[in-house]
């Protein structure tokens, strides 16, 4: 171990004895909550930290297993797009030299606070092998004049896959908690606790991304798209079975499974 890992991983330790310490401050008993209060505030000064460096130590990103050696499709995109808005992530993409396939490929990340960005990202990939399947076979049929299309069968396809996107986004929402949890245990709720931890991932997310350069996104081009691809996206999108899978803590990941 180098001595900058070494220091890593004693800053890593001090951060979770901080963690523990500022959990215990909230302590019913009063005598204990202000000496775990006072022994994180100590921890602190002691290795100049501020209370945004330990909660930022919660945020991260998760890149993508699966790879293109060319700019991922829009509806590759508008997937992962819609996974991390359900899950509270930030969905960039990643393009850098792939030493294995001697190119540049393309992947997706997902910036988040953990354990979000590792369940969006299971959600993603299982997902987007579920439509790249389905998109194939409705390539293949156009190519082979069981479906009509006025484009060529990969346009077509691309059609497909964007209106199947459109159809799994509602059913992506419904898998995310909305404090639920706490009607079921007597609690009243107006989802206030929920907007609050939300926006405050938001704004440790916004700043972990301040610290990384990130290009602009290009504008996506209006595009007359064909209708009879689209409603075989719809179709086939409203066919897929989203079960839910969530442990407290993201202990479980999500089963998702077609019909």
């Amino acid at each position: 171990m180098t001595e900058q890992q070494h220091d890593e991983s004693k800053l890593e330790r001090v951060i979770r004895k901080i963690k523990r310490c500022l959990a215990l401050s909230k302590s019913s008993n009063e005598n204990e909550a202000a000496t775990a209060m006072r022994q994180a505030q100590a921890l602190m000064r002691e290795y100049r930290l501020t209370e945004l460096d330990v909660h930022l130590s919660d945020v991260g990103e998760v890149e993508s297993g699966m790879a293109r050696a060319k700019r991922r499709p829009t509806w590759d995109r508008h997937l992962s797009s819609i996974v991390a808005t359900a899950f509270g992530c930030q969905p960039l993409s990643k393009q850098h030299w792939c030493r294995t396939a001697s190119r540049i490929v393309d992947r997706a990340l997902f910036v988040g606070v953990t354990p979000a960005p590792q369940i969006a990202m299971y959600a993603y990939e299982t997902l987007l092998a579920k439509l790249a399947l389905a998109r194939r076979e409705y390539v293949a049929q156009v190519r082979a004049g069981v479906r009509r299309s006025c484009y060529s069968p990969e346009t077509a396809g691309d059609h497909f896959a964007l209106a199947w996107v459109s159809a799994v986004h509602d059913k992506i929402q419904d898998l995310v908690p909305q404090g639920e949890e706490d009607i079921a245990i007597g609690k009243e709720s107006n989802g206030s606790d929920l907007i609050a931890v939300a926006s405050q991932d938001k704004a440790l997310i916004e700043q972990f991304l301040s610290g990384l350069e990130i290009g602009k996104a290009r504008k996506a081009r209006e595009v007359e798209l064909d209708l009879n691809a689209q409603i075989a996206g719809l179709l086939a999108g409203q066919r897929v079975e989203l079960n839910p899978g969530m442990a407290h803590g993201g202990q479980d990941q999500l089963r998702l499974g077609s019909a």
